[in-house]
């Protein structure tokens, strides 16, 4: 490794070539690279007091995995500026939480929970490529048509 004008030595981020993909993250603490598209994002609040829950995330990554992920209502301002639907992200630090099922959009056992020291950034020049995402978003009279067969309602 050449040293810097400086003096110093460049820091090596081995961490940044280890890419984790949502098909491999399981319960717990993670600091590792997760790179993804937002698909959708929206507020979750509590419907009886009104008060924010936090932002809520559909993502998919390179395999075309679809997750939810969570950002705590104390940290949305940090992340919701760069936010934009149809982007691609690298994110670094996270906690895989248990998915509620009450709140469940996605098949995955566990919701990428954005953390104290997570990080999240722009993926300008992408080196993968992601599937196109299609969704069919349904009215509220298919759910409610469906809400009562006990299984998942699409």
């Amino acid at each position: 490794m050449a040293m810097k004008r400086n003096g110093k030595y460049p820091v090596s981020s081995d961490s940044e070539e280890k890419v984790m993909f949502f098909k491999d993250v399981s319960l717990g603490p993670h600091e590792t690279q997760l790179r993804f598209r937002l698909i959708h994002f929206w507020e979750a609040r509590n419907p009886v007091k009104k008060t924010l829950i936090g932002l809520e995330m559909l993502l998919i990554d390179e395999q075309g995995t679809v997750i939810q992920g969570f950002i705590p209502p104390g940290r949305i301002k940090k992340y919701l500026p760069e936010m934009k639907h149809g982007s691609v992200y690298k994110l670094i630090n996270f906690y895989g939480s248990k998915n509620k099922p009450v709140y469940r959009v996605a098949d995955h056992i566990a919701t990428v929970t954005f953390t104290w020291n997570s990080e999240m950034s722009v993926l300008r020049e992408i080196p993968i490529s992601f599937d196109e995402d299609h969704f069919r978003f349904n009215s509220y009279e298919d759910f409610e048509a469906n809400c009562d067969l006990k299984g998942d309602l699409y």
